[in-house]
């Protein structure tokens, strides 16, 4: 069922599912790439605070070492060499850890293209504690992708470091007739060769890695036709539900529309499928306003309301399909049509014996 499930999602992930996972804190993201950050900004802060580092931990032997006959072993002594200790420690540590941190820290926000702030992942959940699930976990295709990286990695560091000190085991021996500072400067530059070369092999490892975590998250976001189609429905609203709004929203309108015909001062038709109610009120109105239109019933409709409130009904077939297909509800009539309209509208007013004041 679960492989009928997985090729059933042939459809690319939407930018909706996308952002459902970055606040799930679900992201492509590979800890080779950290890995090889993290010891890239080690190397390089050792190399240029190598010395500063060599320098303390040598004051830190002499304080120590140096001056302990002196203490008698007592526990404010105890206390002192502690406090001691632990300040050097601290000096030595912290510029490194805080860099370590700050490296990772622009690792996770590079891959995740990013801040991504988000409690789930921590989040307490009983198939992470059941025995069960983790060790289908272990036994599935990722649990042995994993174990088979990490198999190549250990390989691929191990040929690495053996060849990088094969050529110097020889030089171990002539390191007990040196200085402690010369020992210690020559172990650093043989580490920082050493890291170097692991640094090269885990680069092209993250490098395959942050891919193929790439691709893999995207297959895990891919949809099927029927979630696709779902969150299309969630997003734009459910189509029947949408139809019966606009139908709703239309038939208000036409009310407010038919309500609107009796103010009129004239209705021109077609004679029978078209009909446009136009206002001309002076106080209101700088040309005469098209008030309500329709085809079909509705045109029908408005002639009904306009001889039951004594509107006049003109008939003016070019002119009825020019205003209906020229001018919407509301609208002024444009001034193409001034000379028409005004034409009909004295011919109105001269059966009411009205007259226009110009």
């Amino acid at each position: 069922m679960a492989d009928i499930d997985k090729d059933s999602k042939t459809e690319e992930p939407t930018e909706r599912r996308i952002s459902k996972s970055r606040e799930d804190g679900r992201t492509a993201k590979s800890q080779e790439v950290n890995t090889v950050i993290i010891l890239t900004i080690a190397v390089v802060f050792f190399a240029f605070l190598g010395m500063f580092f060599i320098g303390n931990v040598m004051d830190l032997w002499r304080e120590v070492f140096g001056n302990v006959a002196q203490y008698e072993l007592n526990t404010s002594s105890v206390i002192y060499l502690f406090s001691v200790v632990m300040r050097q420690v601290f000096v030595i540590l912290a510029p490194l850890l805080f860099t370590l941190a700050l490296g990772g820290v622009i690792s996770n926000y590079w891959q995740n293209d990013g801040w991504i702030f988000s409690w789930k992942p921590i989040s307490p959940k009983f198939n992470k504690i059941n025995p069960l699930s983790g060790w289908k976990k272990i036994m599935g295709k990722e649990g042995l992708m994993n174990l088979a990286k990490s198999l190549g990695k250990l390989t691929l560091v191990g040929i690495a470091v053996y060849l990088s000190l094969f050529d110097e085991w020889v030089k171990v021996p002539h390191l007990m007739t040196l200085p402690i500072i010369h020992t210690l400067i020559f172990l650093g530059e043989e580490a920082l060769a050493l890291m170097t070369k692991v640094i090269f092999v885990l680069a092209i490892i993250a490098f395959l890695d942050f891919i193929y975590q790439k691709h893999q998250h995207k297959e895990q976001l891919k949809m099927t036709m029927q979630e696709v189609r779902d969150e299309r429905k969630d997003i734009d609203g459910d189509p029947i539900i949408k139809q019966r709004i606009k139908q709703k929203q239309f038939e208000l309108f036409r009310t407010r529309m038919m309500g609107q015909v009796p103010e009129a001062e004239v209705i021109i038709t077609n004679p029978t499928h078209l009909s446009i109610a136009l206002r001309y009120d002076r106080e209101k109105d700088h040309a005469p306003m098209c008030i309500a239109k329709g085809a079909g019933y509705v045109a029908l409709k408005i002639r009904e309301i306009a001889r039951e409130n004594d509107v006049p009904v003109v008939q003016d077939k070019l002119l009825a399909q020019t205003l209906f297909k020229q001018v919407s509800i509301g609208d002024a009539v444009p001034e193409s049509m001034y000379k028409a309209v005004a034409e009909i509208l004295a011919f109105v007013y001269k059966l009411k014996n009205k007259h226009i004041v110009s």
